[in-house]
């Protein structure tokens, strides 16, 4: 292959594998098997041996599926944090095999990590979708994750000098969203944990960080009774996904977070105390303060909702909470 399609198939395999592993696959074997595209490496013919297809087709349908259903595709997703870094650094591998083993090991590398990203990409948006879990949001997602895998591929292999600069501006912003994909990925690992702990171990009080101690002194000398760990959903003045905690003083909620220099705090009532709404969910239960008809969000992890539902909701004037 020409370099610049070479260099095309590596990006395009390193992005769509951290999308749907098993449909780039299944797309670039069927396309070889019926020669839809050609002169790729010999590494790469394997993709077309019916046994690869059968597997990968197999895999997608599954996939296909379980990408539709709320909750399941978190569970899918996760679990696949250790499959598509790995395919596509290999595929990428595989699309070098005619490239000197030097530039094979330099596109395995960005191939595991491109894919890692994209992976992570897909992951994050999955999961603030969940603000609305139902079928439809996540189904549209779904389909358009699989048209876009099968339209980057097609343009890598039919037009390559276009594909590369549409490639590199892709990863270029997934890079630009590495913070909030950190969060994300530090929000997965925290919800699924207070889940476990929320079933081994009794509601009670839970260690806060000394970072937020003296935050909370600095508001109050007196402190606060009222400590819940939570994460910005939709909170104006805090990034999204934010981890922070939730304090009541002085008879109003604030939500404080580490800045990048020091903590920062967000003031949630403006006088009397709102209404406020808290939705109980499999992983999370989410916490709505009500102003002015603007909603402003907050996730709990379960091991600290159980806390909170038992101490800080029912003491507190002018809370409602919906369950």
């Amino acid at each position: 292959m020409a370099p610049l399609s070479t260099l095309a198939g590596i990006l395009g395999l390193s992005v769509v594998s951290g999308i749907n592993l098993y449909l780039a696959v299944l797309t670039v074997g069927l396309a070889e098997r019926f020669h839809w595209i050609s002169g790729l490496p010999s590494e790469l013919h394997v993709l077309s041996h019916p046994a690869v297809l059968i597997a990968a087709g197999l895999l997608f349908l599954i996939e296909f599926f379980a990408d539709k259903v709320p909750f399941v595709t978190v569970i899918w997703d996760g679990i696949h944090t250790f499959v598509r870094p790995v395919g596509g650094a290999l595929l990428a591998l595989a699309a070098a095999g005619d490239l000197h083993p030097t530039v094979q090991v330099i596109a395995m590398l960005a191939g595991g990590t491109i894919a890692l990203g994209t992976h992570g990409t897909k992951m994050g948006i999955r999961l603030m979708a969940h603000t609305a879990p139902e079928p439809t949001t996540h189904g549209l997602i779904s389909v358009a994750e699989d048209v876009g895998v099968v339209g980057l591929l097609a343009l890598a292999y039919s037009h390559p000098t276009i594909a590369i600069p549409v490639l590199v501006a892709l990863i270029l912003l997934i890079a630009l969203m590495l913070p909030l994909l950190f969060r994300v990925l530090h929000f997965l690992l925290v919800g699924f944990a207070g889940r476990i702990m929320s079933w081994v171990r009794r509601a009670g009080r839970h260690e806060v960080p000394q970072w937020a101690e003296l935050a909370i002194l600095e508001l109050d000398p007196l402190g606060s009774d009222h400590v819940v760990r939570a994460f910005a959903r939709q909170v104006k003045g805090a990034p999204r996904l934010k981890d922070g905690y939730l304090v009541h003083l002085q008879g109003r909620w604030n939500f404080i977070y580490r800045g990048l220099l020091k903590p920062k705090t967000v003031a949630l009532d403006e006088g009397p105390l709102d209404p406020l709404r808290v939705d109980q969910g499999l992983i999370w239960d989410s916490l709505v303060f009500l102003r002015n008809r603007k909603a402003q969000v907050f996730f709990l992890p379960k091991d600290w909702a159980r806390t909170f539902h038992r101490e800080a909701a029912a003491p507190v004037r002018g809370i409602k909470e919906v369950f």
